[in-house]
């Protein structure tokens, strides 16, 4: 059985990584577009956030996975601030290249199938009798695949 054995994280990275995640927050509930929006947007980060505190002593991701849910987390922080139709920088892009609309809404789309699936695997990997063949991919993909559902059955309605 392969065992390895995973460094707890620097206490400056955790605590740079937090004011980062604090500071996104806190802009991002000022003058929101929509305040049910926001808080829509923002509860899964704040959720990421509890779960991922609650459970750090016993299970700890990898530095890429937790950098790669900080990001995710201010995707979702900044849709919620603005709405994803209307994120400044993409409206920029769409009038500046001719884009038929603000596609902003595909980086969280796919940041919502990539991120969780980069957990599941972390999860599969070290938690599970999975071992590193062929089927690790299919099965983090599929693994994710609700949840990106889920996601997207909440901002259909």
């Amino acid at each position: 059985m392969h065992v390895t054995i995973y460094k707890p994280l620097n206490a400056r990275l955790i605590i740079t990584w937090l004011l980062i995640f604090s500071s996104v927050l806190i802009w991002s509930g000022i003058h929101p577009h929509g305040r049910l929006t926001w808080f829509l947007e923002v509860l899964p980060a704040l959720a990421g956030l509890i779960i991922i505190i609650a459970t750090y002593r016993y299970f700890r991701f990898t530095k890429l996975a937790y950098l790669l849910m900080l990001i995710h987390a201010i995707i979702l922080m900044i849709g919620g601030h603005y709405t994803y139709a209307e994120v400044p920088l993409f409206n920029w892009m769409r009038d500046t290249f001719d884009l038929g609309r603000n596609h902003y809404d595909k980086i969280g789309h796919f940041a919502q199938g990539f991120v969780p699936a980069i957990v599941i695997r972390e999860l599969l990997i070290r938690k599970s009798p999975v071992t590193l063949d062929r089927w690790l991919f299919p099965r983090s993909s599929a693994s994710a695949w609700p949840s990106a559902f889920f996601m997207n059955s909440l901002n259909a309605g």
